[in-house]
């Protein structure tokens, strides 16, 4: 029982804050556009193979691809963030889906690069690696996952998580700060194939492999 409570008020937080504040979001994008070009680049995507944006919020990450020319599928369970999307969308080759980043209707290996930014760090490690579980059940060739990069002198996470979940409005940040994360991919099958900062160090950019077998498959 303290599973599913804990399950429902992530989601009930995420809901609320990301539906009610998107246009706010949305607004805030250009801080973020920096982080989301260098990772449509570290991805290595080719013409023609098909791009996942899980998590899509308002699509800024999803119309980074398709402003190349990609046919993406971005999805998200927020209906107020995925409006401004499809509102931003117009004439590109663009689909937008609400679903359940846990649940996902998609078959198995359906994209060849899947993207998912700064969404994890909303949720419990276990429900972190459910849904990087489903990414590798989806994803034939690359996982990009982009996230608040954190501290490396540790005496200053209590003061950088403090102020993050404030700017953030994450239930999860204290426990983020001292995640390891690289971990949680592993658990997931990800392997983990680099890690790359970005400018003023506001995010990390992971680029993960899935591995053939996820385990205990």
């Amino acid at each position: 029982m303290q599973t599913l409570k804990v399950e429902r008020d992530y989601r009930s937080h995420v809901l609320y804050h990301y539906n009610r504040h998107a246009d706010f979001y949305d607004r805030m994008e250009f801080i973020r556009r920096g982080t989301r070009r260098k990772a449509m680049i570290l991805s290595g995507w080719r013409s023609g193979e098909r791009i996942l944006d899980l998590c899509t919020g308002t699509g800024e990450m999803a119309l980074v691809f398709a402003s190349q020319g990609a046919n993406v599928v971005g999805t998200d369970i927020a209906r107020g963030m995925l409006r401004r999307a499809v509102n931003k969308s117009l004439g590109t080759p663009s689909t937008w889906v609400e679903m359940d980043a846990t649940r996902l209707a998609i078959t198995d290996r359906a994209f060849e690069i899947s993207i998912i930014s700064l969404a994890l760090h909303h949720m419990p490690v276990r429900i972190q690696v459910q849904v990087l579980q489903e990414l590798h059940r989806v994803t034939s060739r690359r996982i990009v996952i982009i996230e608040p990069d954190v501290p490396v002198n540790r005496h200053w996470s209590p003061v950088w998580s403090f102020v993050a979940s404030i700017i953030d409005e994450s239930e999860y940040m204290h426990e983020w700060v001292s995640q390891d994360f690289i971990h949680t991919c592993r658990t997931a099958g990800l392997n983990v194939e680099s890690v790359h900062g970005t400018a003023f160090g506001l995010h990390r950019i992971l680029l993960c492999e899935p591995q053939s077998e996820r385990p205990g498959s």
